[in-house]
């Protein structure tokens, strides 16, 4: 609109063009005053509109019964429809009955505190006709209060489909599995929190594949039975740029699942791992452990019910072979949580990751802080191969960086480690790459009751001096960007910034 503003301005001439333009006022925001949604109505005269309401419980736009008096008498024209709504105006959406949708997007913005199954302040469901059903090429429904059965009986031909916030016992996996094969040319597929009927044969081999060869983006955040069913039913499509499965819970063994099921979509795990830039896993004791690619192509793998160990086989099998593949990333990134290296299983295997230049290791939280002498006794030594000429290396031979947050402990123990890996170059001969190094403290006057570990400036010029250091990084200012230093006044128990 800001745009439609300005050529307006530019001349009569450009007035009477761009107000004589119908495709140019096709779109009706709430975001937009009433005075330019009214003006757009008249102008855009009988082509089809789009219209957007982004309300919801922290939304600044008007009223929706406000909005919905300006758009109800041209609601026949609309061809995309998107809201965000409170529960309390479920009641007040119009039946979407002879609208000629070729889009459709509601959300429902309900607490989220509210858990599934509570009572919401609304008393009947959002009316879509058959007809409308079967028109429509995008669909993203988010605790939408409708005729769930006769919906995806109706859906097909679809390019996107996102159901988020499902729960209803009236549907079952099957349900999901006829839009889909009714939809052949699907490009987006993202299924949040579904709560359904399991069907009977969740557990066992499907008997019908799906293609969708146009399937671009596959999201998968719900249960891990209709996770794994869906993943063994869709054939995997040969162009994935997105691929995101999280499943929250399995019955039974997960191992199936991530050894059996996902098999065939190991390769286009394989191929984004390859096109992205910025892999990195991340390791979380008690918790699910993840594989995450953040650039164009995105992958992010959440290894739902297996341990620390077996995610990390899982890494090793499909990630391992690919270190050296031309055009692929520099290197492979892990973020520790907590103290997975006392697991020494865990750091036996994590050796074996080939590829490796960054290590990252905070605490779970404010209260404990990892244990970081197995890793430094790993880092200092050199390991020898088996067999009848023995090669000592170094272990994590590809590592360039190692971020220890909420650094809280004197310097001798990595200047030891330090010393002692980089002596490999003159006893082993070894090509050891250079370290940066990012010992990053927390703003330790936001905790006054921890003892404070105060590293002085020769302590840290001397770090910096070791053989194989590239550089070192300490701090943890952020409110204030390019401060020198920071000198904590003992009196009034706060940082002074100079």
């Amino acid at each position: 609109m800001a745009a439609l503003s300005i050529l307006r301005r530019i001349s009569t001439m450009w007035k009477d063009v761009v107000d004589g333009t119908p495709s140019l006022w096709t779109i009706i925001s709430a975001t937009f005053p009433e005075d330019v949604n009214r003006a757009s109505l008249f102008r855009s005269g009988s082509s089809p509109i789009v219209i957007y309401f982004p309300g919801g419980r922290w939304s600044k736009t008007p009223p929706f019964r406000d909005f919905l008096q300006i758009i109800e008498p041209h609601l026949h024209r609309c061809s995309s429809l998107a809201f965000r709504i409170d529960p309390e105006v479920v009641d007040e959406v119009p039946p979407l009955s002879s609208l000629r949708l070729t889009a459709l997007k509601i959300e429902i913005d309900v607490d989220p505190t509210l858990m599934p199954g509570d009572a919401l302040p609304y008393s009947r469901e959002i009316e879509i006709s058959n007809e409308v059903l079967g028109n429509i090429r995008a669909v993203d429904f988010n605790q939408v209060p409708i005729d769930w059965r006769r919906t995806l009986e109706h859906l097909k031909g679809l390019r996107r489909l996102v159901l988020d916030g499902v729960y209803i016992n009236t549907i079952t996996h099957e349900h999901i599995f006829d839009v889909l094969v009714a939809s052949p040319g699907l490009e987006t597929l993202t299924i949040c929190d579904m709560r359904i009927v399991d069907s009977p044969s969740s557990l066992s081999p499907p008997t019908e594949s799906i293609s969708l060869p146009q399937l671009r983006s596959i999201i998968l955040m719900t249960g891990g039975c209709l996770t794994n069913d869906l993943m063994r039913r869709i054939l995997p499509p040969p162009d994935v740029t997105e691929l995101d499965i999280r499943p929250t819970n399995f019955p039974s063994d997960a191992t199936p699942f991530w050894y059996e099921t996902i098999a065939p979509w190991v390769p286009a795990v394989q191929q984004l791992y390859v096109d992205s830039e910025r892999p990195a896993f991340h390791l979380t004791p008690q918790g699910e452990c993840s594989l995450a690619t953040y650039s164009e192509y995105f992958v992010f793998i959440e290894f739902k019910g297996l341990s620390m160990a077996a995610a990390l086989l899982w890494i090793h099998d499909v990630i391992g072979p690919l270190t050296d593949v031309d055009g692929g990333p520099e290197g492979l990134q892990i973020s520790v949580h907590g103290p997975a290296f006392d697991d020494h299983g865990v750091l036996a295997i994590l050796q074996t990751i080939p590829g490796l230049t960054e290590i990252s290791v905070e605490p779970v939280d404010d209260l404990t802080r990892p244990s970081l002498d197995a890793l430094f006794d790993v880092l200092s030594q050199a390991i020898t191969n088996s067999g009848s000429t023995p090669d000592p290396k170094p272990a994590f031979p590809t590592l360039r960086k190692l971020l220890l947050n909420s650094w809280r402990r004197e310097l001798d123990s990595v200047m030891d480690m330090l010393q002692s890996r980089y002596s490999m170059r003159s006893i082993y001969r070894q090509q050891v790459p250079d370290l940066s190094l990012d010992l990053s403290s927390t703003q330790l006057w936001l905790e006054p009751w921890r003892e404070r570990v105060i590293i002085s400036f020769i302590d840290a010029e001397a770090l910096r001096e070791l053989d194989g250091v590239k550089e070192v990084r300490m701090g943890c200012v952020f409110e204030h960007p390019g401060t020198l230093a920071v000198i904590w006044d003992e009196e009034q128990s706060v940082p002074a910034w100079g």
